[in-house]
């Protein structure tokens, strides 16, 4: 007799029965569009694992955030970090509604946040591309204060690092396509939270635009949740290794990663990631001719927009992530023409360091 699978069984259904008695008291009807076992599966593993009562999964992390302005940040004032996402920025004024920017510098988003009664603040663990960590525990407290939502994006932290509900937030992001997955095949977005009047209306959101995250897909993202602790301990040693190298080289001008005691927001970094930077650094090369062509002569490391997976990839983010920035945003971001985010990966920290040494070396 078989024994209990190690892994949980794609249901690939689109419809199920359902009890007619439940149904009629608003239940689940029985249609993926609402619900499956698979992302059930998964949304309860994302719940345990962030520290939340519950875990809605969608089909990519844009399509979270959009249910989470759908469904809770209508009619609220809303405060967006400027190191957001670039798409992240563009998105509420594409559903008509209305976000201001603020910080850094921190003192700013504060100042802004403290004016949000019963408001939206959205932030981001780790800012892309330079990795910037808003002040979360003034902002926890400030929201706790003023009645706001405060809602982390941790994509770049993941709760391998860090665990955004536990000191406060109310609701976290993540983009499972990045670190959580891990291996560059799927694509993903989740909601947590401990409030379940939250919930509802995201899930509410979810259903009507259809963003629910497709089984398979679900199960790739739990495949990847198994060992993404040990993915993000690896991958964060490495870059630590790479970013001490590459500000000690001589060939670059500046290197941003949160656990070198150069980064403005070291000392935060350290008290709130436990040296736990995950695999992910920038440096600056001066010129956009330097640095595209040091992209050019990358071997190992491959130019890709994304980051988080088991694959070394570089990107340019003043023309990929940032690019619909005006160029005095960028300027006031450090997003400069001579920027390259690179993402380690699984390489050794040899090989990367090898690879990057002949792309950087002028003849």
């Amino acid at each position: 007799m078989a024994g209990e699978p190690l892994m949980p069984p794609i249901h690939l259904s689109v419809t199920y029965t359902y009890d007619v008695e439940g149904l009629l008291e608003g239940g689940w009807t029985g249609y993926s569009r609402e619900s499956n076992p698979t992302v059930e599966e998964l949304e309860a593993r994302l719940a345990a694992l962030e520290g939340a009562r519950w875990a809605l999964a969608f089909n990519s992390g844009m399509a979270a955030i959009t249910g989470l302005l759908l469904g809770v940040a209508r009619g609220r004032r809303i405060i967006l970090e400027r190191l957001t996402y670039g798409s992240t920025r563009l998105l509420p004024p594409l559903l008509g509604l209305e976000a201001r920017l603020a910080g850094p510098p921190w003192d700013e988003l504060l100042h802004e946040a403290d004016s949000c009664s019963g408001g939206v603040v959205f932030v981001e663990s780790m800012g892309n591309p330079t990795l910037r960590i808003p002040p979360l525990e003034e902002l926890v407290g400030i929201a706790s204060e003023r009645g706001c939502l405060l809602v982390v994006d941790n994509t770049m932290a993941t709760p391998a690092a860090l665990k955004p509900l536990k000191l406060g937030a109310a609701l976290v992001v993540e983009s499972l396509t990045k670190y959580v997955v891990g291996h560059n095949d799927a694509l993903g977005g989740s909601l947590a939270g401990l409030d379940p009047g939250l919930r509802a209306p995201i899930w509410e959101a979810r259903r009507l635009t259809g963003t629910i995250l497709q089984p398979f897909e679900a199960y790739l993202a739990i495949r990847g949740l198994e060992t993404l602790e040990a993915r993000y301990r690896l991958q964060s040693a490495t870059a630590l290794e790479v970013a001490r190298w590459l500000e000690e080289s001589g060939l670059v001008k500046r290197v941003y990663y949160p656990c070198l005691e150069s980064h403005p927001d070291h000392a935060r970094a350290q008290r709130l990631l436990g040296g736990l930077c995950g695999g992910v650094l920038s440096f600056d090369v001066g010129t956009r001719e330097r640095a595209l062509e040091a992209l050019s002569r990358l071997r190992l490391v491959k130019p890709s927009a994304s980051f988080g997976a088991t694959k070394p990839m570089a990107a340019y983010p003043y023309a990929s992530s940032h690019r619909s920035l005006p160029e005095e945003e960028k300027k006031r971001l450090g997003i400069t023409p001579g920027l390259i985010r690179l993402s380690v990966g699984m390489a050794s920290p040899q090989e990367i360091i090898g690879d990057l040494e002949r792309a950087l070396k002028t003849h």
